[in-house]
């Protein structure tokens, strides 16, 4: 861009190919990224498109390229929930103006994307290719008649019509993510016996004539992304070859942008999970370059970085870059790019707590770690009557929160940590194997609080000798391990809190037995297995590509899943990591099998000896002694409580926030939305006659 050029050289940014300008048919875009389609459930709204103008606002006001609108349905049937998003009708078309004129406004451009939810929409009143229920609704479909399908395309080209008449830049066709063009287009959701099903050209049939009829209605000039699926990881979807002809066949219609779509939300591989490598499928859309080189295409899925987009549009993976979540992360995410500001984006980490979780809840859709996200305020922090001197106690991730909150209303605040170094049980957990994203989230609270005037002491614990200096301090010590009191043996030297061999990185000698069901002993179980058998193929693989040949015949390679027994035992019958998203326990879960964890409940856990751990089955009251060098304690926890009764003992005004204030909960540490929710609505709260 010839203005970016003219920038002092210190002054340009790093990413020079994402901020390079690309045109997708007539629209000419300012960069390359695309915020791609989130839907935000706003329906309980009578106010929902003032929320989303204002959301879309601010994305445009920063920098996105191209936003995305959450899927649109083209009639009644198509939406997600009963009054949906939908612009069925030219009754609609000033609410959507909102949308438009708001992004247009700050500069940026947007697209409809045209979405029919077919059996994942939760209204009671669905329809599909086929009768099949999907395994997590409670409602079964009803399977489409001709004339139904025939209405429904003609519903699509009308919906095209009135995108434009609304004023958006372009509209987005999607064929994927298992909704009802997919469940047309897939062997496994599609069982017709009609000229709409059976063989490859049958299926591909709605999707051929939906382009056909939009493209017609449209003109040869608007600009139609496709987001089309090229890899399914769904028994009965799409295989390679039939997601390339659906490409070959929709060429005549006009793909001006194909977005690569990885993915059902049913998918055996997680695809946006954290579980899931940055970048994971790039594979896909380069399997598109070499079949169609001539097509612009678009990336997706678990691309959080613009690093990370600046690398695929380098190497010529594609020309454009599709991310949603981290736009839910920072609304400024592209400007702070531009700025080369990589450490102060506020990082999406996968999470999936407040996005995906929230909109199969049918909640409105938020962000763990921003939660000013989707609401009214984003982006503006109401200041404080007048200035107060805030101490702050706790460096964990509820006090960073806090302090940051505080300190952006305006209040002058000093934080307290009694280690070197901020994060608390966040930190540790960046530990655990699939979950380092949570550094990001520790890095970007940390400079921000720096940034933003916050006195960060470390290595200071606060005493209560301390207050005369403020006008109120925050309590966020969080949780402490609870050590089970009525269990023998637990003072054994091979016993081990799961937060020392986290934070001290304690040696582990297996069989190791976990002790505990929740979140955090299942991912101890993750921890004690991929430590110990990547160290054990680190070595291998150091010793096997340096030594002479043949001079390792006596030793054996590792074996991946029995090099360390890992046992999981609680005491009750509930399922394990029973309080994980729906999005993410089933993650969970297939990871431990599959990484061979022993998941034992029901038991009663009777003491811990030098040899391992006997229990009574409760199921076939066989007492057993579980072999264990090392056990693990991941029982839950207890509030740090202590300076509280002190600050009431000296009449301090004081609150206590985030899992300091809950019983002794696992969710009260494991779940990072719920204590960064709670840091917020303190400070939004603080001032009033309840903060004093």
């Amino acid at each position: 861009m010839s203005d970016l050029r003219d920038l002092p050289l210190d002054m340009r940014p790093l990413l020079h190919r994402l901020f390079q300008p690309i045109r997708i048919n007539r629209l000419e875009l300012r960069n390359r990224s695309m915020m791609s389609s989130i839907h935000l459930n706003l329906e309980e709204f009578p106010d929902q498109f003032e929320r989303m103008a204002h959301f879309y606002r601010l994305r445009a006001r920063h920098g996105a390229g191209l936003i995305v609108t959450s899927g649109c349905a083209p009639d009644v049937a198509g939406a997600f929930a009963k009054d949906g998003f939908s612009l069925k009708s030219d009754a609609e078309l000033p609410a959507h103006r909102l949308l438009t004129e708001a992004v247009h406004a700050e500069g940026g451009h947007i697209a409809l994307q045209i979405m029919h939810f077919g059996r994942e929409a939760v209204h009671g009143h669905l329809v599909s290719a086929s009768p099949l229920k999907l395994a997590s609704s409670i409602f079964s479909p009803r399977q489409m008649e001709e004339e139904e399908i025939l209405t429904l395309i003609g519903a699509y080209a009308d919906c095209a019509q009135r995108a434009i008449e609304a004023g958006y830049d372009a509209i987005e066709l999607i064929y994927s993510q298992g909704f009802l063009i997919h469940q047309f287009l897939a062997r496994g959701t599609n069982q017709r016996e009609d000229r709409w099903g059976g063989s490859l050209e049958n299926r591909m049939r709605l999707a051929i004539e939906v382009a056909k009829a939009v493209r017609e209605r449209v003109g040869p000039d608007y600009p139609v992304i496709f987001r089309i699926p090229c890899m399914d990881l769904f028994e009965g979807g799409l295989d390679t070859e039939e997601a390339l002809a659906l490409i070959e066949a929709l060429l005549p219609y006009g793909i001006d942008l194909l977005s690569v779509s990885i993915g059902w939300h049913d998918s055996y591989v997680p695809t946006i999970a954290m579980t899931a490598p940055r970048a994971a499928f790039a594979t896909a859309t380069r399997l598109v370059r070499q079949r169609f080189p001539a097509l612009k295409l678009c990336a997706s899925n678990r691309i959080n970085d613009p690093r990370v987009a600046e690398s695929l549009l380098l190497d010529g993976s594609a020309d454009m870059v599709a991310m949603a979540r981290p736009f839910l992360a920072d609304a400024a995410f592209m400007d702070k790019a531009l700025r080369n500001d990589f450490d102060g984006i506020n990082p999406c980490i996968a999470c999936n707590q407040n996005c995906l979780d929230y909109v199969f809840a049918g909640q409105p859709v938020g962000c763990s770690t921003n939660p000013q996200s989707v609401r009214p305020e984003e982006g503006h922090y109401a200041p404080l009557a007048q200035a107060v001197d805030v101490a702050v106690v706790g460096g964990g991730i509820g006090g960073m929160a806090a302090a940051l909150f505080l300190r952006r209303r305006g209040a002058r605040v000093t934080l307290f940590e009694s280690s070197q170094a901020l994060g608390g049980q966040l930190l540790m957990a960046g530990e655990i194997p699939d979950k380092r994203e949570f550094a990001g989230t520790v890095r970007y609270y940390g400079q921000a609080l720096r940034r933003e005037g916050v006195e960060v002491l470390l290595g200071r614990a606060f005493q209560p000798a301390d207050a005369q200096r403020f006008g109120h301090v925050v309590v966020a010590t969080g949780c402490a391990p609870r050590l089970p009191q009525d269990l023998p043996g637990t003072d054994l030297p091979h016993v081990r809190q799961y937060s020392d061999v986290l934070a001290q990185q304690l040696p582990v000698l297996p069989p190791v037995v976990i002790i505990g069901g929740g979140g955090v002993a299942c991912d101890m179980a993750k921890y004690v297995k991929k430590r110990h058998d990547e160290r054990e193929h680190e070595a291998w693989q150091y010793l096997s590509s340096r030594a002479e040949p043949g001079s390792l015949q006596a030793f054996a390679a590792p074996e991946a899943s029995s090099a360390a027994p890992v046992t999981l035992v609680q005491r009750s019958s509930r399922k394990f990591a029973m309080r994980l998203g729906r999005t993410t326990r089933w993650i969970q879960i297939k990871d431990l099998q599959r990484l061979g964890v022993v998941m034992r409940n029901r038991l009663e856990i009777q003491e811990i000896t030098a040899e391992g751990v006997r229990i009574l089955d409760k199921k076939t009251q066989a007492v057993e002694l579980l072999p264990a060098r090392t056990v693990i304690l991941a029982a839950g926890h207890q509030p740090r409580s202590e300076l509280v009764q002190a600050l009431v003992e000296r009449e301090v005004p004081h609150s206590v926030i985030g899992s300091t204030a809950l019983e002794a909960d696992e969710r009260a540490v494991t779940n990072i939305s719920s204590v960064i929710a709670s840091a917020y609505e303190f400070a939004m709260a603080f001032g009033n006659a309840a903060h004093g």
